[in-house]
């Protein structure tokens, strides 16, 4: 089983929506080539380090499967209770979306640190995962 791992350049900057906002079937719009438009407002969210996006490539009975990991940290609170579809901006000015307005929806784990006696802020650590044929869509803001 051959596995590729891509890293996207420098995380400028990560915002959020409900799926229910994503235009429907994306995966397949992307796969197909379409350019794919996110007009809707997203939330920004406030980065308290440096966000990391990997994308790792596998073939699964001869398809290629794709699965995108954001991890993030911040300050601020995200409703987790709601499917999210996440957005990111690279330095290099290129968007992406992970996540659809389908099932099965990215996968949110979040956890808390207590903060330093030196007076660094308590925060939120955010894992973000999905898998799917398409799982990091280049898509135009």
């Amino acid at each position: 089983m051959i596995m590729k791992c891509i890293s996207l350049p420098g995380i400028k900057a990560v915002s959020y929506l409900p799926t229910e906002y994503l235009p429907a079937d994306l995966i397949y719009q992307a796969l197909s080539g379409y350019q794919i438009y996110i007009t809707n407002q997203s939330t920004p969210i406030t980065q308290n380090s440096t966000a990391i996006c990997d994308l790792e490539q596998s073939p699964d009975n001869n398809t290629p499967i794709e699965k995108a990991k954001l991890t993030f940290s911040t300050l601020d609170s995200i409703p987790t209770s709601t499917p999210l579809a996440f957005l990111i901006e690279t330095v290099n000015g290129d968007n992406y979306v992970i996540g659809t307005r389908e099932r099965p929806y990215p996968t949110i784990k979040s956890s808390k640190t207590t903060s330093k006696p030196e007076g660094d802020p308590a925060v939120t650590r955010y894992e973000v995962t999905f898998t799917a044929r398409k799982a990091l869509i280049l898509c135009n803001p």
